[in-house]
């Protein structure tokens, strides 16, 4: 598998990740082929070795295994995102459990990949990732189906006709095309838009109430116990 452009590929090998795996054969064999692909791959032997090594490296994505000795893959996330790490967060597991699956998406999992891993799966996620990073780091996002974003105003244009956001507005609709494969969940939006303040269910659906009249009603989608996604 290829990716999308080649700029993205070149882009790709400027950045950093973090292998986070217990099995030292299975922990070398996938560092190698990250080898390929990045300018630096680190390692780690379990969550807590994790946490030491993302403190000395800060990597722009982390790749950990789910089932760890001391610290596993959930835990050692979840602590870097109470760090307020803006990594990448890609975890792998053997379970296919839904309830795992979405407690990994609660807790702010970027990707989720069902083992046994290969390249394909790995090639979607650094794809995702940089389709992230370029649309995080881009001032006017054409979302598609005439509708385009503009962050600087903080508007949105639809059919040729704009639309003032308001800031909490502005926040969600950026983090949930940032990622359109992806449902956010309600911790992820809380931490994202409101900040170092609660948020209430009835204040964010407010908020996505006033979005679908701009928008329409098609665009944002909520997906059962876990957030919202864009579509």
């Amino acid at each position: 598998m290829e990716f999308k452009s080649m700029n993205r590929f070149e882009v790709l090998k400027s950045k950093s990740i973090l292998l986070v795996e217990d099995e030292r054969v299975i922990r070398e064999n996938i560092a190698s082929t990250l080898g390929f692909f990045f300018k630096n791959v680190y390692t780690a032997i379990d969550g807590f070795d994790g946490l030491d090594k993302y403190e000395a490296y800060l990597p722009d994505i982390v790749l950990t295994d789910l089932k760890m000795p001391n610290m596993d893959g959930l835990e050692l996330i979840n602590t870097l995102l109470e760090r307020e790490s803006k990594s990448y967060m890609i975890i792998v597991s053997a379970h296919t459990d839904t309830k795992l699956l979405l407690e990994a998406l609660h807790q702010g999992v970027d990707r989720y990949i069902v083992k046994p891993m290969d390249e394909h799966q790995l090639f979607e996620s650094f794809d995702a990732y940089l389709e992230k990073r370029e649309k995080l780091s881009s001032k006017e996002i054409d979302l598609g189906q005439g509708l385009l974003l503009n962050l600087d105003k903080s508007q949105v244009k639809k059919d040729e006709t704009s639309f003032s956001l308001s800031r909490k507005e502005s926040l969600l609709l950026k983090l949930l095309v940032s990622d359109q494969h992806k449902a956010f969940s309600y911790a992820e939006i809380e931490y994202h838009v409101w900040g170092s303040k609660s948020m209430s269910l009835s204040a964010l659906r407010t908020v996505v109430r006033d979005l679908r009249k701009k928008l329409g009603s098609n665009y944002l989608n909520n997906v059962s116990g876990v957030g919202y996604s864009f579509i």
